[in-house]
């Protein structure tokens, strides 16, 4: 992984870093604290790997040129961002009893944020404009894509709820002066957005459909059911994924997106290999699922042919 191995040893810093600051948050959120984190801890074998979330000031910094401790910064800065927002979702997801100490990890979160980002922005800094601009993009997508089929109707807003990582690719360019980027940087990482959030829905459709929750996926299977407006049983989204060809077009609409980061003015080389793989894996699933129908479908031509020959 080229988007990853160069940055290694820059991520073990940030993770130590982040361990040190949440060791001092009060009992019983320390250890809370601690525990969360490792479920994100790139360097755990059983965590999420969100790897755009911690590296894109350091693949942002590849088309300009500011000092690496800005970047570490921005790195940690995000960290904090992210436990702060799925701290937030865990709690939309859950009953009213657990929401006392998730929310109050989250502000400690939130906290540890400010501090960072306040020692590299001035208070009069645009940083902070385009702060509350991918604020409230999150607060938006959260509650309308599911009223809205964004990935239908307008597929950028699919990447959306994801916005607030947006605050590091834009510290840099502003760290770095160079506001003129930001607008492209934004749409490249929007997009490679959309191509992970595309990966993720292929991957939890079931408890998406179980949970009545927004997918990429099960948004496409509605569009293609002539009754679009009763419910889709699991049985059905098995038979659009292997059986109606559904995942060429899946993985279609995935190579177009990256097609649009390939022609992209701005070339920043890591974040291009990271939208790559993502559509690496959904391509390869495709093959997969093609490689088995052409194998039955053979041999059942094999099967009718020897019975012909016995005959």
């Amino acid at each position: 992984m080229n988007y990853f191995e160069p940055y290694a040893s820059e991520l073990r810093i940030v993770f130590a870093e982040a361990k040190q600051r949440i060791a001092t948050f009060p009992e019983p959120f320390n250890q809370a604290g601690l525990a969360y984190l490792h479920k994100f801890n790139v360097f755990e074998r059983d965590s999420s790997k969100n790897y755009i979330c911690y590296l894109l000031p350091y693949w942002i910094n590849e088309a300009v040129s500011i000092p690496i401790w800005h970047c570490r910064a921005l790195s940690l800065a995000n960290v904090f961002n992210m436990l702060y927002y799925f701290l937030q979702d865990d709690v939309m997801d859950e009953s009213p009893a657990a929401w006392k100490e998730q929310l109050a990890l989250a502000h400690l979160c939130h906290s540890e944020l400010e501090t960072i980002l306040r020692d590299l922005f001035a208070a009069d800094s645009s940083f902070w404009s385009y702060r509350q601009l991918y604020v409230n993009e999150w607060a938006t997508a959260v509650v309308h894509e599911d009223k809205h089929d964004y990935f239908k109707t307008d597929m950028v807003m699919v990447a959306k709820k994801a916005s607030p990582l947006k605050l590091a690719s834009t510290g840099v360019l502003l760290l770095a002066d160079r506001p003129e980027l930001i607008s492209q940087v934004e749409r490249l990482v929007d997009y490679s957005l959309v191509l992970l959030q595309m990966a993720d829905d292929l991957i939890d459709w079931e408890d998406d459909l179980q949970e009545r929750n927004y997918n990429c996926l099960l948004s496409m299977i509605h569009a293609k059911r002539p009754s679009a407006h009763l419910s889709l049983y699991k049985h059905e989204v098995e038979s659009y994924i292997y059986d109606r060809g559904l995942m060429n077009d899946y993985s279609k609409r995935s190579k177009d997106i990256l097609d649009i980061q390939n022609n992209s003015p701005v070339h920043i080389e890591s974040l291009l290999s990271f939208s790559h793989s993502i559509y690496g894996g959904i391509s390869s699933f495709t093959d997969q699922i093609e490689q088995t129908k052409r194998s039955l479908l053979s041999g059942g031509f094999d099967y009718i042919l020897s019975n012909n020959q016995k005959n």
